[in-house]
């Protein structure tokens, strides 16, 4: 009798470690558009870190974010930081402050040339994939609150 309860012990510590690592450190996702294409494809398995505190997002990052204007968690890298003027030329090129944003991840593309000025506790959010990306150049709120961050994505799986 001993030995069962020592199991269900277990198991149940077992459980309860593994649902507070998914809920303060880190959390699986899965992509669920093409958007984000080359880099991440549509069924790929992602591990998110979750962010609190000192955890910063920087420009480059792939995060997964509460979209209130999609009404869905989605998946887009940060472009613009608070406080930035960013500028989106019709062939794609991206300039932050300035100085044109060196992108490898991203397939140059023709679309609309716009500007923004990043709000504070903002974020300017762009896909991969521009030409298949609805992202902040398309939404009526072309900027989401730091606050929507759910974490930083840290790796990438098949």
């Amino acid at each position: 009798m001993t030995e069962i309860i020592a199991i269900s012990a277990t198991l149940v510590l077992a459980a309860l470690v593994g649902l507070a690592v998914r809920r303060w450190l880190a959390a699986p996702a899965v992509v669920r558009s093409s958007s984000m294409e080359p880099t991440l494809r549509p069924g790929q398995r992602l591990l998110v870190r979750r962010l609190y505190g000192a955890h910063r997002v920087a420009r480059g990052d792939v995060v997964l974010v509460v979209s209130a204007e999609v009404g869905q968690v989605i998946v887009k890298r940060v472009i613009g930081l608070p406080g930035e003027h960013i500028s989106m030329g019709e062939d794609g090129r991206v300039w932050v402050d300035g100085e044109e944003l060196i992108e490898p991840y991203a397939p140059r593309s023709s679309g609309p040339a716009g500007t923004y000025t990043v709000p504070t506790s903002s974020l300017f959010l762009l896909g991969d994939n521009r030409t298949r990306s609805s992202d902040s150049r398309a939404w009526r709120q072309p900027y989401i609150p730091t606050s929507a961050v759910l974490g930083k994505v840290i790796r990438f799986g098949a």
